[in-house]
């Protein structure tokens, strides 16, 4: 515990660096909002009040800066109120630590450690990144002492080995579904000459030097490895089968939770036909988890081919990266990715996925309402072809990507995906030229 300390208290923000983050928003925070801080800051500095009552002090701050970063759309939410936000939250993480003493009750160190984690991980998912990352830093920190602190144990074993899951067990509902290409591990110049046909395919053998991938490696991702190293983090979960339904809505909580509610109480006897959960799916979905958890990243590799774009000048830092962990039966319905190229890599677990191209677009029914027009109102495995007759006529491909494997979609590709067994997967965007991107069928 005082080794924690030491490092945390090595790389700490003084008063006065917070300040100077700060003050370029002065007059947009408004004065009330910066004299709080700063009262914040001078009982940060003597540490004279009780643990509670600093988090208390902080409390009416970060309720107020908490609507204003919940009022609008997310990306027009102004850079001040992220700022202050991720600035009060490590300051309330940074007093716990420096408040906590080796003298306290395992369950009490567990306690502070907790609550000090819980502000680290608010700060990175709700705030703007401050201090060159350092929350993330001292997240992994603190993860590591509660780590030391339970020790594994307790920790039960759920890495059940998966069930390989045969295309066989799939009877389109849709005949006129192909089976996707599936190509090994193409040089640089043959994917982009099968880019340049602008039709999914499977690539197979790219992902095997990921540590993520690799059968008995201690990274390899698996749901014990993420309950050890990971437990104690804050992910945003996904509540509902997909994000259409009218009961779906997000939650903030643990892995360990995640995995407890909705991982190990689902089945991976990889059943062919879709199902409605009940009680209700989590999903940890469409997550930057590699920003908040910068070391889980190291287990993976972005592909060379989201460098493939048409352009010399290509670089990988322009790659978006998300994460997907949930159990069984987890859908992402039929939708698009706009004008960016996506690689669907699957880590673990086997998911089913279908696939139409853009010219296919009159055919699957794009919703409506602007918020959802990427999005399209058929239930692929259940569609209702009494209002949606010409459904049945869309041409388009689908298949089972299993652990190792990745499917290209093209730029405006409508996919569904749905998990099979417990699965992990990472999808990579990244912009191409205009000559790759298809046209819609009314341009």
């Amino acid at each position: 515990m005082i080794r924690l300390q030491t490092d945390v208290s090595q790389t700490s923000p003084t008063p006065t660096d917070f300040l100077q983050l700060l003050s370029p928003y002065k007059s947009d925070l408004g004065p009330l909002v910066f004299e709080d801080f700063s009262e914040l800051l001078t009982q940060y500095e003597f540490q004279e009040c009780s643990v509670d009552e600093f988090r208390e002090q902080s409390r009416f701050i970060l309720e107020y800066v908490w609507e204003k970063l919940h009022t609008g759309h997310w990306k027009d939410v102004p850079l001040c109120w992220r700022t202050v936000y991720a600035a009060v939250r490590l300051v309330r993480a940074l007093y716990v630590i420096a408040r906590l003493k080796p003298s306290f009750p395992s369950d009490m160190q567990s306690m502070y450690l907790q609550r000090a984690l819980e502000d680290l991980d608010y700060s990175l998912l709700m705030g703007h990144p401050v201090f060159e990352g350092l929350a993330a830093e001292l997240a992994a920190v603190v993860h590591r002492g509660l780590s030391n602190l339970h020790g594994e144990h307790s920790l039960p074993n759920e890495d059940s080995p998966m069930i390989a899951c045969p295309m066989a067990g799939f009877p389109s509902v849709n005949p006129n579904l192909c089976p996707l290409n599936r190509v090994f591990r193409p040089s640089m110049e043959k994917f982009l000459a099968l880019m340049r046909v602008g039709q999914p395919f499977i690539l197979t053998g790219a992902m095997t030097h990921w540590p993520a991938c690799q059968s008995g490696s201690p990274h390899a991702w698996t749901v014990n490895y993420w309950r050890r190293c990971f437990g104690y983090r804050i992910v945003p979960v996904e509540i509902g089968r997909k994000y259409t339904d009218e009961s779906w809505g997000q939650e903030l909580m643990s892995i360990t939770r995640f995995i407890d509610q909705f991982v190990s109480t689902s089945s991976d006897s990889c059943d062919t036909k879709s199902q409605t959960p009940n009680p209700p799916i989590g999903y940890l979905a469409q997550h930057q988890l590699f920003l908040q958890i910068p070391e889980l990243g190291y287990d993976v590799h972005t592909p060379d081919y989201c460098m493939v774009s048409g352009n010399e000048s290509s670089d990988v830092s322009d790659v978006d990266i998300n994460v997907w962990f949930g159990p069984a039966n987890t859908v992402s319905p039929l939708h698009h990715d706009s004008d960016r190229a996506n690689l669907l890599t699957q880590v673990n677990g086997y998911k089913y996925v279908v696939l139409f191209t853009a010219s296919e677009t009159p055919l699957v029914y794009p919703h409506p309402e602007k918020m959802l027009s990427n999005t399209s109102q058929v239930d692929v495995e259940h569609p209702d072809l009494a209002n949606f007759p010409q459904f049945a006529l869309a041409q388009g491909f689908h298949g089972i990507l299993g652990p190792g494997e990745m499917v290209f979609i093209p730029p405006r590709c409508w996919h569904y995906v749905r998990s099979l067994t417990t699965s992990f997967s990472v999808n990579f965007w990244w912009n191409v030229i205009d000559s790759l991107i298809p046209p819609w069928p009314h341009d």
